[in-house]
């Protein structure tokens, strides 16, 4: 599109008559605002001199109208046909008007004749003694100074050659403005999609590119592209930045009570100074990002999310523990976490790294039974390149440099090798190590949380553990009690477990029959709270009608059938009936409630009686 902005009904008529036979469409605008509403599409503006400095904030390509010598001498040739003296020519115009018509002078060195032509700037024009005519382009009709001394401003209008080098270089124009709407549009999608508020300024000082994060920290609404942007900051330091062309980096200030650090770098081409960025961010946000980045520098990093307070439970049992716990996430010294599997032995390594004065540094994790010798070697201490084949290049730093300032938890390390425990021995006692295949001794500032489902006593005298490293980690021994010893804490377990359960997969459970929870309350729980995490998922994905009943964990006995010890419910050949050892189970679990058994069992208790008396179960 060709945008004609601001000209007057004439000078547009002349330009749509060039264009009537062109592929290009004619845009009429008389106000920026307009401007700005198109500028999601492609186009090229004309327009006078006097506007051309407004629309510059905006990057829009722009053809300018310009007299030209041969516009002025047909009217100063048609002027001088009433005088009888030839008189003095002076041009008023804008500063590049005025550039370009003493340069296209200067070529033809005079105009026809004995005329005297100069040209005068048109807020700095002064009088002549001699005769003389004073013409201005048309369209600075309204921006004359004054009325001059002798006769009358002569208007200059251009020709209709002038118009048409005018439209014939916006044409070739429109391409340009399609790659620049297209470079526009994707420098603005990375901008808006940086983790930092970004806003830039022109050589003006004017905004060209402000993305929403810089709007939402410096307050501002609506369009401001274009606009001063003392407008919105009075004493902006982008100002001097402009002036002095020196770059200002990790500036910090306060900014609607909110604290950021600041860059402020001079955009220069050519050494010139065109413009200014100006990146921010809230010191918060870059606080929060280093503490992402830590918990995820290394791919087997275990997130400390959970805190003592987190773990449910209000039996004395776990009480108690959990009081230890926090004992022990004062001091600094390595915490051995014993206790059964499944009975929650990482979350209490979480909870005392985030108890303690390490919660801002890192907490990796890595399970020692799960990665073979060698693999476990390097994923601790790391290695050098070229350590052995296939050794990344550069080599890797360990879980012992990456957990510097923070918490190390090493899990079944009672399943760690004998030659790695001498390692790790050798790491515990000089706080320094040393990568697989390197000389360079690195100290390391780290906090070790080990836990164990062995007796590692036992596994000594087996020789299957090293006494001395056992007494190193075992300086604070917190045991996590199994679930069967804290059955008061299962209603609440359960409450908390189906409630995630719902979460995860979009159920709604309502209501859990109180049976419920006297039937899991007799279980043993040889899997601890994991075991039960098990059984109320799988209840959570069969219960119906929103209700967990007793029905819904009867699965549960199944897996517990036990031949009594008398021959009842065994058939002649001597083997126990399927139906009578689940009767059997049922009524253990139950604790012979019949009642409650019939009901997990999905019979009446009639039904029961006559079973029972069928199979003679007692």
């Amino acid at each position: 599109m060709i945008a004609l902005y601001r000209l007057d009904k004439e000078l547009e008529r002349k330009i749509a008559a060039l264009l009537d036979n062109s592929n290009h469409p004619i845009g009429y605008f008389y106000s920026i605002k307009s401007i700005i509403d198109q500028m999601m599409n492609p186009f090229v503006v004309i327009t006078t001199e006097p506007y051309r400095e407004e629309l510059e904030s905006y990057s829009l390509p722009v053809v300018c109208l310009s007299i030209d010598l041969n516009d002025i001498r047909n009217v100063w040739e048609r002027l001088c046909e009433r005088e009888a003296r030839l008189p003095a020519v002076v041009v008023c115009g804008s500063r590049k008007e005025k550039f370009w018509l003493e340069k296209e002078y200067d070529l033809e060195q005079k105009l026809s004749g004995e005329a005297k032509l100069s040209f005068q700037l048109q807020e700095e024009w002064q009088e002549d003694e001699e005769p003389t005519l004073y013409l201005s382009p048309k369209w600075n009709k309204n921006m004359l100074p004054q009325k001059p001394p002798t006769g009358e401003w002569h208007l200059v209008e251009p020709s209709i050659a002038t118009l048409r080098r005018a439209v014939q270089q916006a044409e070739s124009l429109i391409t340009y403005a399609r790659v620049r709407l297209r470079e526009k549009h994707l420098m603005e999608a990375v901008v808006n999609s940086a983790h930092d508020a970004v806003i830039a300024v022109d050589r003006h000082s004017h905004i060209t590119l402000v993305n929403e994060h810089a709007k939402l920290l410096l307050g501002l609404s609506g369009d401001v592209v274009g606009k001063p942007i003392t407008d919105y900051i009075p004493h902006s330091d982008m100002l001097r930045v402009l002036k002095t062309g020196r770059q200002e980096l990790g500036d910090v200030a306060t900014v609607l009570d909110r604290s950021i650090v600041i860059n402020r770098i001079p955009v220069i081409v050519k050494d010139q100074i065109v413009g200014a960025v100006s990146n921010f961010k809230e010191i918060i946000d870059i606080q929060k990002m280093e503490m992402s980045l830590r918990k995820k520098l290394h791919e087997n990093g275990l997130e400390a999310r959970y805190r003592l307070e987190s773990i449910i439970g209000s039996s004395p049992e776990i009480l108690y523990t959990k009081e230890q716990a926090a004992m022990f996430a004062r001091t600094n010294a390595t915490v051995l976490i014993t206790g059964e599997s499944g009975t929650g032995k990482e979350l209490f390594a979480q909870g005392i790294h985030l108890e303690s004065t390490r919660a801002m540094g890192p907490f990796l994790a890595v399970n020692c039974a799960a990665l073979p010798e060698s693999l476990l070697e390097s994923e601790l201490f790391g290695y050098e390149e070229g350590a052995f084949t296939g050794a990344k290049k550069g080599g890797k730093p360990g879980l012992f440099e990456l957990a510097h300032g923070g918490t190390l938890f090493l899990d079944e390390i009672g399943e760690m090798p004998l030659r790695i425990q001498v390692l790790l021995l050798r790491v515990l006692q000089e706080r320094r190590v040393r990568r697989v295949g390197g000389e360079r001794i690195i100290p390391v500032d780290v906090r070790i949380v080990a836990a164990t489902n062995r007796d590692l006593a036992e596994e000594i005298e087996r020789e299957h553990f090293r006494a001395d490293l056992y007494y190193r980690i075992n300086m604070l021994k917190l045991d996590v009690p199994p679930l069967r010893d804290r059955l008061t804490d299962i209603p609440e377990l359960v409450k908390s477990m189906v409630q995630e359960v719902n979460e995860q997969h979009e159920q709604k459970i309502e209501r859990i029959d109180d049976e419920v929870y006297r039937i899991l309350q007799g279980h043993t729980w040889p899997g601890n709270v994991r075991e039960l995490r098990n059984v109320v998922e799988r209840s959570v994905l069969m219960a119906k009608d929103g209700r967990i009943t007793a029905e819904s964990v009867g699965f549960l006995y199944a897996r517990k059938v036990a031949r009594p010890a008398s021959s009842s419910g065994t058939s002649r050949s001597g083997h126990i009936d399927p139906e009578a050892a689940k009767i059997i189970a049922v009524l253990q679990q139950s604790r012979h409630n019949k009642t409650l058994a019939a009901k997990v069992l999905g019979m009446d208790r009639t039904t029961l009686w006559r079973k029972m008396k069928q199979y003679n179960i007692q």
